[in-house]
């Protein structure tokens, strides 16, 4: 699925909020899956350079890993966070910044939006999360996390649907003029769900940097050890040998939300938080 003409912009974060503008509650399994824990999920207003004239904004999120609210009674029909996160952003888009249209906002969807309060690290199927967001935004672009198990089904109601491009393998694409790469999944032992040998994971990467997309969308992403950020060090000299770029990722928790490699390529972890992105001025 393509839409407009790649306008060869680089896509750079000028500035992200120090506070959240809205967190959304919701409950996650507590360590060792040794009953519930009740968390926030904050959403930051940011501004970036080089957003094509047809995206109004860009919206990016990862790890989800949680249910809805904070009231809980037990039962395994409850709504994922995910599921609701999309209305709440529409409503915040409508007030604070109303002549933003929802059918020009994309969303980077960068793995692992299933979660059960049951077991820490479960694994499930997020289609109804990213059906979610299609009902409220333009376009749903993203790949799968270690924890995300699709059905053939719904990977199909995906491949079907207008606005949605679910990056079920390593690509490419256009998207509101933006060139968007995609490689889900971690490095792992093979027979996992969404694993697959360090050595195929970096050739996958580094097939795509070749092409020279504007933004990368992993849920593994690389490390930073200037700032003492975790993450994958093979990830990371593979970007830091490329062009910058703007890589958005999850997978793990870092305190910021943005950090910069030595080549330039700027680094946006999305885990546990949403990121919602307009055009920066260039006054």
């Amino acid at each position: 699925m393509k839409s407009g003409k790649p306008e060869g912009t680089a896509l750079r974060v000028v500035c992200i909020a120090e506070e959240p503008i809205e967190q959304v509650p919701y409950i996650a399994a507590a360590p060792g899956s040794k009953g519930i824990f009740y968390e926030w999920l904050p959403i930051y207003w940011g501004e970036m350079l080089g957003l094509p004239d047809g995206v109004e904004a860009l919206i990016v999120t990862s790890d989800l890993q949680g249910i809805a609210g904070h009231e809980f009674y037990g039962g395994r029909d409850n709504k994922l966070v995910g599921e609701e996160l999309p209305e709440t952003l529409d409503l915040l888009l409508r007030c604070s910044l109303p002549d933003v249209n929802p059918a020009r906002v994309i969303v980077l969807l960068c793995g692992d939006l299933y979660a059960d309060p049951f077991k820490r690290g479960s694994s499930g199927d997020p289609l109804p999360v990213w059906k979610a967001f299609h009902r409220h935004f333009g376009t749903v672009v993203g790949v799968a996390g270690n924890h995300d198990l699709f059905t053939g089904e719904g990977i199909a109601e995906l491949e079907a649907a207008q606005g949605i491009d679910f990056y079920s393998e390593p690509k490419i694409a256009v998207h509101g003029g933006m060139i968007v790469a995609g490689l889900g999944g971690v490095t792992g032992r093979a027979g996992k769900p969404n694993r697959m040998a360090e050595a195929d994971y970096l050739g996958f990467l580094q097939k795509l940097l070749r092409k020279g997309p504007h933004v990368l969308m992993l849920h593994q992403g690389p490390d930073v050890p200037a700032a003492g950020l975790p993450g994958h060090a093979g990830t990371r000299e593979a970007l830091e040998a490329a062009p910058p770029l703007l890589v958005c990722c999850g997978h793990v928790h870092w305190e910021q939300s943005l950090a910069e490699l030595e080549n330039g390529t700027q680094v946006l972890n999305a885990d546990g938080r949403v990121l919602v992105f307009t055009a920066a001025s260039l006054d």
